[in-house]
């Protein structure tokens, strides 16, 4: 994604551990824990890497195993997780739809704007 490493280093040691645990535990919430276990051991595998690594270091990755695996319903899960996230205040500035492009978009800008949209520290 040639992303800046002075950029990462300097913006992604915090907000890195807070997506990844917002993520798991709504993810847990939508899913239940046997529905994320599932998940978790298919991305897992399917990525030879920790998903939630593969989803705070390249959005578009994540975005087209998950895909891989629920079809269709990739899209409404992120939907719908981002509905959650935007109502409980732990993302700002994005609707459920542009956070899905966020997600899909393999630029510089995109990734910068992914991160931003969390509501950390």
């Amino acid at each position: 994604m040639g992303k800046e490493a002075s950029w990462t280093e300097k913006n992604n040691e915090g907000i890195d551990s807070y997506v990844k645990e917002v993520f798991r535990s709504t993810f847990r919430e939508l899913l239940g824990p046997a529905g994320l276990s599932a998940l978790e051991h298919y991305l897992n595998r399917r990525l030879q890497h920790d998903m939630y690594e593969v989803l705070v270091s390249s959005p578009p990755i994540f975005y087209n195993a998950l895909k891989n695996f629920l079809g269709k319903g990739a899209d409404a899960i992120l939907r719908i997780l981002a509905m959650k996230l935007i109502e409980e205040g732990k993302m700002i500035g994005v609707s459920p739809e542009e956070f899905l492009e966020l997600m899909k978009s393999d630029d510089e800008e995109s990734y910068k704007r992914f991160l931003r949209v969390f509501k950390w520290g």
